[in-house]
């Protein structure tokens, strides 16, 4: 008896519509897709076109990078000038993100944004791209109204917002990058960077020096000589050809001319666009089927009481 009534239990798995009925709801829906297959089809490809128009519409972006190599000496002798050796010693990582806060300050970027004039540049005069850097200036200009601030200012934060600088891994090399709408422009900004920080490391070197009091005269016109050619570089954005050893920074050449844009990408948004269109069909074929089926009444699943037993 026991095994009987265990027997008749319903199984878990068991759902409030029969086997039967949720096979031919299946075949329905099935049946279903496949008549709006075409509409479906065109559905997905006006997604794609949406696609396509918007990759070809939106303004390309080109990355540039250069690497900067650290290499930090200090005098072990003070010898004559042409026997000075130097002795290498190992730095750590507060250093090297010392060295990056650097690269990322703003008064190391300012210098560069009105050597090169940036504030004329194409991709800081044609405003932000993208839905939310689009819906943010917008918001700072209403904000502007109320408050009016400087167009300069905000033109080189917009500028040092395309500036990125990274240690790589646990090296001594750091990795500075800019975006801009043409390859020419953001190889320029990255070596203009470049050199712009190989003038701080000499500055500062100069002022040690002098700290000093009294230098050799040709050790000074050493260090004016290398900050010539890093302020130049820095001017006219390219990487000087001789060597700065008193940077303690070595630049590890101009930055790599990039090939091809780095956005958009017309892979990626392809295949969103026909994932998005597939799903946004799906739903508008299958909802109202779900709607009409959700409504139709099904037989009560109580079994029937006799009426004597009803009024009992």
């Amino acid at each position: 008896m026991r095994r009987a009534s265990q027997g008749s239990e319903p199984s878990i798995w068991v759902g409030a519509r029969s086997l039967p009925e949720a096979s031919a709801t299946i075949g329905a829906m099935l049946a279903l897709v496949r008549r709006k297959l075409p509409f479906l089809a065109l559905w997905i490809a006006g997604f794609v076109v949406c696609g396509v128009v918007y990759s070809k519409i939106v303004r390309q972006d080109f990355i540039a990078t250069t690497q900067i190599l650290l290499q930090p000496r200090v005098i072990i002798n003070d010898g004559p000038e042409d026997l000075r050796h130097f002795h290498q010693f190992m730095i750590d990582g507060e250093q090297c993100e010392t060295e990056l806060r650097v690269l990322r300050s703003e008064q190391l970027l300012y210098r560069v944004f009105k050597a090169l004039d940036i504030v004329k540049s194409p991709e800081i005069r044609n405003g932000p791209d993208g839905f939310w850097s689009y819906l943010g200036s917008r918001i700072d200009k209403v904000e502007n109204l109320v408050a009016p601030g400087h167009e300069t200012l905000q033109a080189f934060y917009a500028f040092a917002g395309r500036v990125r600088s990274r240690r790589l891994g646990l090296s001594y090399v750091i990795e500075i990058s800019y975006r801009a709408q043409s390859a020419d422009q953001a190889v320029r900004v990255v070596n203009s960077i470049a050199s712009a920080y190989a003038v701080y490391r000499l500055r500062g070197a100069l002022a040690r020096i002098q700290r000093q009091g009294v230098y050799l005269e040709g050790r000074l016109a050493k260090l004016q000589e290398q900050m010539m050619i890093a302020d130049a570089g820095m001017r006219f954005g390219t990487i000087p050809d001789v060597t700065l050893p008193d940077a303690e920074v070595r630049l590890l050449g101009p930055a790599g001319f990039p090939l091809r844009s780095i956005y958009p990408k017309m892979t990626p948004i392809l295949m969103l666009s026909v994932l998005f269109g597939g799903v946004s069909g799906l739903l508008i074929v299958l909802m109202p089927y779900a709607g009409t089926s959700a409504r139709i009444p099904r037989p009560s699943t109580f079994p029937t009481v006799p009426e004597h037993m009803r009024i009992a």
